[in-house]
């Protein structure tokens, strides 16, 4: 994947140095998952939605609730691919936090689990039983949940690569502070249970989302 990142765009309060940079995936080929729109603050946004990165506080923003099923997103709020918005973006995360997170909220929690839960007891013939175990069933792409972030992305340029930990910030200076409150507290939080990420998970994690500590890399 020969992608890029663009100039930065845009700085965050009063402090030109702390910067959001886009990131220009033209070189990519063809791919890409569910882009939805929204118009926030006046602003008209397309928004890769990837899970585990903020997407329930987007629901929210849509006026729905963080257990709507994806489907109904879809049919409502699709983003056409060739149509201009004033804003393209995206939020991403460390491979490991994502992917911990994903196994508090559906393995540990239960949360919204019953088809994820479905498809690794057909994969892997056993319940869930442990981090490394899971990693291993990540690693299949059985489960949405479990793409590559890279993967969700379109061939084009996105003017903001968000870092999930700056989403609230980055959100109310593109849209304005009153419009970003769907973004001002964690949406669908899981319980902080400790979760043990051996050295064999940490190895596959970095070898099953290659592609996203590659993306991770350009944007730093």
């Amino acid at each position: 994947m020969t992608t890029k990142t663009t100039a930065p765009d845009f700085c965050l309060g009063d402090d030109p140095t702390p910067r959001i940079p886009g990131f220009d995936n033209r070189d990519a080929g063809w791919g890409g998952k569910l882009h939805l729109r929204l118009t926030l603050g006046g602003m008209r946004i397309r928004y890769a939605y990837i899970r585990k990165n903020g997407c329930s506080s987007f629901k929210t923003a849509l006026g729905y609730s963080s257990t709507a099923r994806v489907s109904d997103l879809a049919r409502s709020s699709r983003a056409p691919l060739f149509r201009r918005y004033d804003a393209t973006i995206f939020v991403w995360r460390d491979p490991v936090a994502r992917l911990v997170s994903l196994y508090r909220n559906k393995i540990l929690d239960r949360r919204g689990a019953e088809d994820i839960l479905r498809r690794y007891r057909a994969r892997m013939n056993e319940e869930p039983t442990s981090f490394e175990r899971f990693v291993e069933f990540a690693g299949l792409q059985a489960d949405p949940h479990c793409l590559p972030q890279a993967k969700h992305l379109y061939p084009i340029r996105y003017t903001h690569a968000i870092p999930l930990e700056r989403l609230h910030e980055t959100m109310s200076v593109l849209v304005g502070k009153d419009a970003a409150r769907p973004f001002a507290r964690r949406v669908n939080a899981s319980d902080a249970q400790p979760v043990t990420v051996s050295l064999r998970a940490r190895q596959m994690i970095r070898s099953i989302y290659a592609a996203d500590y590659q993306l991770i890399d350009q944007l730093a």
